[in-house]
C-alpha cells in the first residue's frame, strides 16, 4: 500500500476524517485503549467525537472512562467496564515487579496493603492526600518513591484508577475480569483486543499488533486469523472491510484539512513504524533524541508537516515538513476551537 493511501486510510479508521463517534465512551470503547501519559489524551478523544470535550468530561465524571496502567507500564485510557480484564491480560507480570519495587523503596507488603485499604476507603484522593496516607502508614516523612511506587502498583494491579475530570486516585469501578467477561477463555480476550486495534488503526501489520500489544506471537496469529468477514487481509495489511468504501467515497479535500494533534496521539503512537506519516528528519524533530518526549504535531493529508505550541493562548507553529500555505487558515481555526479539558490534578 502506498504511503499516502496508508496515511489517509488510518485517518479514516481513527475517525479524524469522516464521521466521528457520537460520544467519548463510544470512541474509547472502539479503540479499546488509548495512550494516555498526559491528560491531553482527553483532547485526542474529543477530536474523534461529535460530542466534543463536553462528552469527555461527562464520561469521566460518570466514571465510564478511566486512566490506569493496563499494559506496558504506561498510562492508558479505557472504558471502566473493560479495564480489569484488559489489565489482567496485558499488564502481568508488571504487578509483581511493582510490588518488589515498593519493598525496595522501603514500603513493606503489609504497609502496601494498609495504604491501598485507606485509598479504597477514603478515595478518590489527590496526590497531597496520598502523601498524607503514606506518611501516616510509614510513620514519618516518606521519600518520593514511597509515594509513587505504591500508586503505580495500585494502578497496574487494577485495584485503583484515575477518576473524574480531576483525575484523582480512587477505587477502580467494579468490572469483570477475564473469567467473567470471557468465561476464562484467554484467547477470546486476545481476539477482542486485536479486533479493536485493527478496526480503529487499520491498515496494520502483524508487527504493528505485536509491538503494540506485546502479546505472544501464537495468540496474535490466532486472533488475526479469527477476525472474520468484516475484516480484510490484503497481503499482510489488516483493516476493517468498510475502509475500502470510505476511502473511495472521501474527497481529497477532506484529507487536506489540517489536524492539530496532542503530543501523545494515537495517530502517531499507535504503530510500530511512524515513518508512514513523516520523514526521518521530521521524526527526529517530533521526538527529540528519541527519548519518549513528543511534540504536538500538525498533520496535513496524513503527513506530519509541522509542530505547534499554544502556551498562554498564543499559537506558535514550526514548519518542519513543508507546511503548505493553504493550510494556515485551517490551522488557526483548529487552534481556536481546540478541545481542552480544564487543568487536572495529575
Amino acid at each position: 500500500m502506498r504511503q499516502r493511501t496508508r496515511a489517509r486510510a488510518r485517518l479514516l479508521s481513527q475517525r479524524l476524517v469522516g464521521q466521528g463517534w457520537a460520544t467519548a465512551s463510544e470512541a474509547v470503547g472502539a479503540f479499546g485503549l488509548m495512550q494516555g501519559q498526559e491528560p491531553t489524551v482527553f483532547s485526542s478523544i474529543a477530536l474523534r467525537t461529535t460530542g466534543g470535550i463536553d462528552s469527555v468530561a461527562q464520561a469521566l465524571d460518570r466514571h465510564d472512562i478511566i486512566r490506569a496502567y493496563p499494559m506496558r507500564g504506561t498510562v492508558f485510557v479505557g472504558l471502566a467496564e473493560d479495564m480489569r480484564w484488559m489489565t489482567q491480560l496485558l499488564a502481568k507480570p508488571a504487578a509483581e515487579r511493582a510490588l518488589r519495587n515498593c519493598e525496595a523503596a522501603g514500603v513493606s507488603p503489609a504497609q502496601v496493603d494498609e495504604i491501598r485499604e485507606a485509598v479504597l476507603l477514603d478515595g478518590p484522593v489527590s496526590n497531597a492526600q496520598l502523601k498524607e496516607i503514606v506518611t501516616r502508614v510509614a510513620g514519618g516523612v516518606p521519600e518520593p518513591a514511597m509515594i509513587y511506587r505504591p500508586r503505580y502498583l495500585f494502578l497496574v494491579d487494577g485495584s485503583c484508577a484515575y477518576l473524574g475530570s480531576a483525575q484523582l486516585l480512587g477505587p477502580a469501578p467494579d468490572a469483570p475480569g477475564i473469567a467473567e467477561r470471557f468465561n476464562g477463555e484467554r484467547q477470546e480476550a486476545v481476539n477482542e483486543v486485536v479486533r479493536r486495534y485493527v478496526a480503529t488503526r487499520g491498515p496494520v501489520t502483524f508487527d504493528d499488533v505485536a509491538w503494540w500489544s506485546k502479546l505472544p506471537v501464537r495468540e496474535i496469529r490466532t486472533a488475526l486469523d479469527s477476525l472474520g468477514d468484516g475484516f480484510i487481509d490484503n497481503d499482510g495489511d489488516y483493516f476493517h472491510a468498510s475502509l475500502i468504501d470510505a476511502l473511495a467515497g472521501a474527497p481529497a479535500s477532506a484529507f487536506r484539512t489540517p489536524h492539530l494533534l496532542p503530543a501523545f496521539d494515537e495517530y502517531i503512537l499507535g504503530y510500530k513504524d511512524r515513518l508512514y506519516a513523516m520523514s526521518e528528519d521530521v521524526h527526529t524533530h517530533l521526538v527529540p533524541s528519541n527519548m519518549g518526549v513528543f511534540r504536538k504535531s500538525i498533520v496535513v493529508d496524513g503527513i506530519v508537516r509541522g509542530t505547534w505550541r499554544g502556551a498562554g493562548g498564543t499559537l506558535a507553529v514550526e514548519d518542519v515538513g513543508g507546511l503548505p500555505k493553504y493550510a494556515m487558515p485551517g490551522i488557526r481555526r483548529k487552534f481556536r476551537d481546540f478541545p481542552v479539558l480544564p487543568a487536572t490534578a495529575v
